[in-house]
C-alpha cells in the first residue's frame, strides 16, 4: 500500500500545476456527476414515484366516498312486525335452538342476552332476522367463553337502527 501511495505520489509530483488543476477539476466533476447519477436521481425518482402513489390514492379515496354515499340506507324503515319485536325475537330464537333473554339495550331499543352459544347458531340466526324479518342489528357485544362458546348482547330495530346520540 505505501509503495502504491510512493507512485502516486511521484507520479503527482510529475504532473504540471496546469495539470494537477485539470485532474482536481476533472476528478471534481466525476463526483459530482457521480452523486447526481447515484442518489439526487433516484431520490427524485421515488418522490415522483410517491406523488404519483399519493394521487391515485386521493382519487380513489373520492371515489370510494362517492360510491358509499350513493348506496345511502340499504332499506327504508320497515313496520315492526305485527306480532312485535319481543315475540318475534322470541319465537326465531327457539326455532333457532337458543335460548335468550330479552332486555332493553343500551340504545334503548329491544335486545337479547345469549350465554354459551355458538358462533354458527347465533350468526344464522342473526341473518334470518335480517334477510327473513328485515330486523336490523343495531348493536352487538360478544365476548368469547373458554369453551369457545359466546356471551352475547344485542339489540335490534326494524327497519334502520335510530343514530346513537353522543355527548
Amino acid at each position: 500500500m505505501n509503495r502504491w501511495l510512493a507512485q502516486a505520489g511521484a507520479w503527482w509530483s510529475g504532473r504540471t500545476l496546469r495539470e494537477r488543476r485539470m485532474l482536481m477539476v476533472m476528478t471534481g466533476l466525476l463526483a459530482a456527476t457521480s452523486v447526481w447519477l447515484g442518489v439526487v436521481q433516484p431520490v427524485l425518482a421515488w418522490r415522483e414515484a410517491a406523488a404519483a402513489r399519493a394521487g391515485a390514492a386521493a382519487l380513489t379515496l373520492v371515489e370510494v366516498r362517492a360510491a358509499v354515499a350513493s348506496l345511502g340506507p340499504v332499506r327504508s324503515s320497515a313496520p315492526p312486525p305485527a306480532e312485535g319485536l319481543e315475540p318475534l325475537i322470541q319465537r326465531t330464537a327457539a326455532a333457532a335452538g337458543l335460548d335468550v333473554v330479552t332486555v332493553m339495550s343500551e340504545s334503548g331499543q329491544p335486545g337479547v342476552q345469549l350465554s354459551s352459544v355458538s358462533s354458527g347458531s347465533l350468526f344464522a340466526w342473526l341473518t334470518v332476522l335480517e334477510t327473513d324479518h328485515h330486523l336490523s342489528v343495531c348493536s352487538l357485544g360478544v365476548t368469547e367463553n373458554a369453551d369457545a362458546t359466546l356471551n352475547v348482547e344485542a339489540g335490534f330495530a326494524a327497519g334502520v337502527c335510530a343514530p346513537v346520540a353522543t355527548e
